[in-house]
């Protein structure tokens, strides 16, 4: 296996969304799967540079976490075209890291490389990607979803990116039209969530256990852009535990984006104490998480459970790949993409806008499912003897 010095962008290992942990986590993984790496990750961010023990199979990778502020990355930029035009060497600690590096491979968080969540989200990832390609770096986007592009400047951005990669994986299908335009070859991937490793935690699942992740996104609706969509959520949550209670089984309420000491403003945990709150259920049939589990950690919890009820696709991921019977209550249309590399896509329930006339029938499907899950586990099992995705270069 060839030794190779690795930049990785748009990953974290310390967001409180445990699903661009799990991201990073497995593209971290299989990039050791395909190099002898030394990897470092690219964070925007003021903290202290560090390094951080990542447990990837049998073996402990180390990464190095290297913070630079958008000052850095602009500096970095104009450092690049100032060698370009008159050979001056770059001075600037960030591109001193970037020229000692062979190969930069990007996340994009998952689903950022679109212009859906606004103008500075679409530059804040598109200087990621330009500045490796002005410092001559090979570039290649990791399974992800790509676009929607709907604006001219979306669009004319992602483009001139797309085009200059020295290879692109998605995990869906919905930006092949954009990608094809392009006359840019892309090879269909599954979520790289997929293939993190859980890590066992002294935390005890009851048997005929059912897992549902409550998010928090949905559920406090605390964005104007999720004004009317989510209406109905708290409803629909009410619904399904008291059916499942009711058809004697026990309930887990697992959240995995959230900080138990500084909440966010999407943070499932907070939506779960007000949901619990809210219902007075008997705590011998209903349990919640209330701990700072990391993405791998959570894994493990998740697979410790009969059937998983999630409004978080990683959370879903985190089933699946484990061969747990799974429903996702969609809020965006990454779910189906995801659940159909697992051919369970007819488990995928889109929540957006769902009118309280549909909540009973939905509830019922969803407790037939859960009655039914044996057939279903065996289906995921078989599925989940996929190989380690080894990356082309």
């Amino acid at each position: 296996m060839k030794k190779k010095n690795v930049i990785l962008l748009g990953a974290s290992l310390e967001s409180d969304n445990k699903g661009v942990n799990a991201l990073g986590i497995g593209a971290i993984t299989l990039i050791s799967n395909t190099w002898d790496a030394t990897i470092n990750l690219l964070c925007l961010g003021d903290g202290v540079s560090k390094s951080i023990t990542v447990k990837v199979k049998q073996k402990e990778v180390v990464v190095r976490i290297n913070y630079f502020s958008k000052n850095d990355i602009k500096r970095s930029i104009i450092e690049a075209y100032k060698y370009k035009l008159f050979n001056r060497k770059p001075t600037s600690k960030i591109s001193l890291l970037i020229n000692s590096q062979d190969i930069a491979y990007d996340i994009n968080e998952g689903d950022s490389f679109s212009d859906i969540y606004g103008l500075k989200r679409i530059l804040r990832h598109f200087s990621d990607s330009k500045l490796m390609l002005l410092w001559k770096k090979p570039l290649i986007f990791l399974p992800q979803t790509i676009g929607p592009f709907n604006t001219f400047l979306g669009q004319k951005l992602g483009g001139h990116i797309i085009k200059k990669l020295d290879k692109l994986y998605v995990r869906d299908t919905k930006a092949f039209e954009f990608i094809d335009k392009l006359r840019k070859e892309k090879t269909l991937a599954i979520d790289m969530a997929v293939y993190m490793t859980p890590k066992e935690v002294d935390f005890e699942v009851a048997s005929n256990t059912i897992g549902i992740n409550v998010n928090g996104l949905m559920y406090l609706k605390n964005y104007k852009s999720m004004e009317g969509k989510y209406d109905n959520y708290v409803e629909l949550l009410t619904v399904i535990v008291n059916k499942i209670i009711t058809s004697n089984y026990k309930v887990l309420l697992i959240p995995h984006t959230y900080n138990k000491n500084t909440p966010n403003v999407e943070d499932d945990l907070e939506a779960i104490k007000l949901f619990l709150n809210d219902n007075k259920y008997d705590s011998n049939k209903i349990s919640f998480l209330n701990e700072d589990y990391d993405a791998q950690e959570l894994k493990y919890v998740i697979s410790q459970t009969e059937f998983f009820i999630g409004s978080r696709m990683h959370s879903c991921i985190a089933a699946l790949s484990t061969s747990v019977p799974t429903i996702g209550l969609a809020y965006s249309y990454k779910f189906e993409g995801t659940f159909k590399m697992f051919k369970q896509q007819n488990n995928v329930y889109n929540v957006s806008e769902i009118k309280k006339t549909e909540i009973e029938v939905l509830s019922d499907n969803i407790l037939k499912k859960i009655n039914l899950r044996e057939n279903t586990k065996l289906d995921l099992i078989k599925e989940n003897t996929r190989e380690l995705l080894k990356l082309q270069s």
